[in-house]
């Protein structure tokens, strides 16, 4: 049966919070920043920040020169390549987990009533794409950030210009990835109904008629 009550509606407060936070990781440019400790001196005081579609240089306050990696798609690393690929479907997952989880609302009747099989499997829907959202999610950031582990400890990049930290965005992909899951679990136990027992088309039971059983007059001689 389906009914979302109190955990349903958490389950769509956490699919909307994570919502915003899976399109801020993928749009920002935070993903990494360089380490003003671990850079060269001669760099100190120069911002540098990147993320998987921009990566931007300020040399003081308001001043950003920003490009597009100046690669063509083909050009971008692999690595880019996939963690774009899997951020979009995480977002695309967690727009299509926050609609289908408000049209299996109770109070939206617009797939039927909460036995209606449209509407649980409707709610199941949303709850496997925000699982699925939030598992992307949390794929791309912790593979975005083992690199920059990877880079900064590199005893071949001790001399280099530029060493990079953690960015903000990825703290956010974290936290928007772990509350995606949570939402999805949610929102597929809200939905755990065993809809085999609903029938669409119901049999009405009538009691048989009696049959009236007629016997022959007969005489015995």
């Amino acid at each position: 049966m389906s009914g979302y009550g109190s955990a349903g509606k958490l389950a769509l407060l956490l699919s909307v919070v994570s919502l915003v936070g899976v399109l801020f990781t993928t749009l920002s440019p935070y993903w990494k920043i360089n380490s003003q400790v671990a850079s060269q001196n001669v760099n100190v005081g120069i911002a540098k920040f990147e993320g998987v579609w921009i990566r931007c240089t300020s040399t003081g306050p308001g001043q950003f020169q920003c490009d597009g990696f100046d690669d063509s798609f083909l050009g971008l690393t692999p690595e880019l390549q996939a963690q774009r690929a899997m951020m979009v479907l995480a977002a695309i997952c967690a727009v299509t987990g926050v609609l289908c989880g408000g049209l299996g609302m109770d109070c939206v009747v617009a797939m039927g009533d909460n036995n209606a099989k449209p509407k649980i499997y409707t709610g199941r829907t949303g709850g496997g794409c925000m699982l699925l959202g939030g598992i992307l999610t949390l794929v791309s950031v912790s593979w975005y950030s083992s690199g920059i582990v990877f880079e900064y400890f590199n005893p071949n990049l001790q001399g280099a210009q530029f060493k990079y930290e953690f960015g903000p965005a990825l703290y956010v992909g974290w936290v928007s990835s772990v509350l995606a899951i949570i939402a999805g679990i949610l929102l597929l136990c809200c939905n755990c109904g065993a809809t085999e027992e609903t029938d669409d088309y119901p049999y009405n039971y009538g009691p048989a008629k009696p049959v009236s059983s007629t016997r022959p007059n007969t005489e015995y001689v």
